[in-house]
């Protein structure tokens, strides 16, 4: 996707039970930010989603030359075939959200330069993916958590916040190392260290 960036993960929790978050930094598409979705969530390098449609827009117009500018905005994308869908129309006096079958809207103020008060919605997707660090490599179901919103000052936004899977009990997971991809390139070239490192041990 455009604007992947090589550090997917900021954090990861692990419980017990066995589940395990990790926090997606830098994941997102929006009117103003442009399309920075990335479908490889665990840092192997291989999709672990499929995300289609992803589309921004974001314009400025007067109706008449007197009038006050409206803003149009729109950010987009199907992820897992899960609509997840913001948009801000000041023109007609609304903005509104959709993350699969939910929806939200509110109406807006025209006051020019006024602050544009959004919605959004969270909501979680089903994911299935395959890494070789993570359960031996077998096919492991998740759910990725994703807030859709139309934000402050006309910049609607779909945002991939996190997501969490489970591990096997009697089969060594390494996905906490994805924490090191949080520090970019170095991040990266360490954890590559440390993976060589225990294929030879």
């Amino acid at each position: 996707m455009a604007g992947a960036s090589a550090a997917v993960a900021a954090g990861v929790t692990t419980s017990k039970a066995g589940a395990i978050t990790i926090t997606l930094v830098n994941n997102y598409i929006s009117s103003l930010g442009g399309n920075h979705l990335n479908a490889d969530l665990t840092g192997d390098g291989q999709p672990d989603l499929t995300i289609t449609g992803a589309a921004a827009f974001h314009s400025i117009r007067r109706i008449c030359s007197s009038c006050s500018p409206f803003t149009l905005a729109v950010a987009q994308a199907h992820l897992n075939g899960v609509l997840a869908y913001a948009r801000l129309d000041a023109d007609n006096i609304e903005a509104f959200v959709i993350l699969g079958s939910q929806f939200r809207s509110i109406g807006i103020g025209r006051t020019p330069g006024s602050v544009y008060f959004g919605s959004s919605l969270t909501g979680s997707i089903p994911i299935s993916f395959k890494d070789l660090h993570i359960n031996g490599g077998a096919l492991t179901n998740g759910s990725l958590e994703v807030t859709v919103s139309t934000a402050f000052h006309g910049d609607p936004k779909v945002q991939l916040d996190s997501f969490t899977y489970n591990t096997r009990e009697n089969v060594p997971d390494q996905g906490s190392s994805l924490v090191l991809l949080a520090m970019g390139a170095t991040g990266i070239l360490a954890l590559r260290r440390w993976r060589a490192a225990q294929a030879r041990s």
